[in-house]
């Protein structure tokens, strides 16, 4: 498994799904799940699928007892349609989910729309995660676009970043971002250099009514399988 940690998840990416669901696991045999996606996307039902998925591990996330989760993208909303319709159509589909459950328990899952995506996600091997809720989401995009334009200009950017609206299955948070970097070291320092500026402190102020941090989490990719 750690050796699987050292590539990013899938191909190029930029902006380019319309939809994200996330399905959350907390995962007792980490091998298993990912023998498991292996099997599926080599056979001919996993050939036709039409999204690219991808294995992420939640190293640290606080109290929240998911370890993992698969993010399955699609690049319009067609697409989610027709993954259901395959998944229940071949028998592959139904011996991945079953080989999945025996090496791990469902905690949650949830749907995204991106508001905003920066750069190539699927290229970072850790990222940071912030679930918040948010009230007045033009308000704060406008406060996070200026932020991240101010890294741009100053080079502490060197990933992605993205705003992903939670539309479907949001218990608590509304929204999530979003920071990546190809490494821990590179993504903590280009945070600890954002934190500390003066661009930081005007966001903070301005986004004080309109969003609640409930969360951050350190994201690992795992894995990854591209629409093929």
């Amino acid at each position: 498994m750690t050796a699987l940690l050292s590539h990013g998840v899938f191909a190029d990416g930029e902006g380019k799904h319309a939809m994200h669901a996330f399905y959350f696991l907390n995962v007792t045999n980490p091998a298993v799940v990912v023998g498991a996606m292996d099997t599926f996307a080599a056979s001919d039902c996993g050939k036709q699928l039409p999204a690219d998925v991808g294995l992420m591990a939640e190293s640290v996330n606080g109290s929240v007892t998911s370890t993992h989760f698969i993010i399955v993208s699609y690049e319009n909303m067609a697409d989610f349609e027709k993954t259901g319709s395959l998944l229940r159509s071949c028998p592959e589909g139904a011996i991945m989910f079953q080989e999945i459950g025996s090496g791990s328990d469902p905690v949650t899952e949830f749907a995204v729309i991106p508001i905003i995506e920066a750069g190539d996600w699927s290229k970072d091997h850790f990222l940071f995660k912030y679930d918040m809720t948010i009230n007045n989401e033009s308000s704060y995009r406008s406060a996070w676009t200026e932020l991240r334009e101010s890294a741009v200009a100053d080079g502490t950017v060197t990933g992605s970043y993205g705003l992903n609206r939670i539309f479907l299955g949001n218990n608590e948070a509304s929204h999530f971002v979003y920071i990546g970097a190809s490494d821990f070291a590179t993504l903590t320092a280009n945070q600890a250099t954002l934190t500390s500026s003066r661009a930081f402190d005007k966001f903070t102020r301005s986004v004080s009514g309109v969003r609640a941090l409930l969360n951050t989490s350190l994201v690992m990719a795992v894995k990854g399988w591209t629409k093929q």
